[in-house]
């Protein structure tokens, strides 16, 4: 009996040790206060003043897609086509991890693993949203038509374009591939922010870089 208790009271320790630590780490972490310092002033503006904040966020969207809306447009056709290049030329044949990796699954259950999370949790909703959305307020790429059938022309074209094979080949593809290659080729932590490793360097281990 008494051994169980010790047993208990060792696990009940190193269960409070580990929770102390998770939640120093977190409180250490310049990302939390950065985050929950923005999300806390925009609820607390909120509050304030709803239509102070709905100000300030319609500016701030229409300034972004002023200055930034043909750069993303670019930028998306630049990683389609690099991610094309990749597949059709030699690189297509690499293996990630090494060169006597094995897929830990085959091809016919991660197709279905990735229709049921992409394509189940955003293209089920987005797949009507979106073009209604477009129908509504007209895309910054298409100027305003009085004709109801070029409109809704315009918006589909729109959504296919952030649906379609763009879409993948920044997220699905390219976004991957670099994840794949510093973590199982270079054993980098498999986290988002490795993905700044090759501009930054080591850097993105600094907490106030990587977070």
């Amino acid at each position: 009996m008494s051994n169980l208790t010790t047993n208990a009271q060792v696990l009940k320790e190193a269960e409070t040790v580990k929770s102390n630590t998770f939640y120093q780490k977190m409180f250490e972490n310049p990302a939390f206060w950065f985050s929950g310092g923005f999300i806390l002033s925009f609820v607390l503006l909120a509050i304030y003043d709803n239509k102070l904040l709905s100000i300030l966020v319609n500016k701030s969207f229409f300034w972004s897609i002023k200055f930034f809306g043909p750069y993303w447009q670019i930028l998306l056709l630049l990683i389609f086509l690099i991610s094309l290049s990749l597949a059709i030329g030699k690189t297509g044949n690499v293996i990630l991890g090494g060169r006597d990796s094995v897929p830990e699954m085959g091809t016919f259950r991660w197709i279905f693993i990735i229709g049921a999370t992409l394509l189940g949790g955003g293209g089920v909703f987005w797949a009507v949203a979106e073009p209604i959305s477009h129908y509504i307020s007209v895309p910054p790429i298409y100027d305003y038509s009085s004709n109801i059938q070029q409109q809704a022309v315009n918006a589909l074209s729109q959504s296919f374009f952030h649906w379609g094979f763009l879409a993948w080949s920044t997220i699905g593809s390219l976004t991957a591939i670099v994840l794949m290659y510093l973590h199982y080729d270079r054993g980098l932590p498999l986290k988002p922010h490795i993905l700044l490793y090759p501009i930054f360097g080591d850097r993105i281990f600094n907490k106030y870089i990587g977070g």
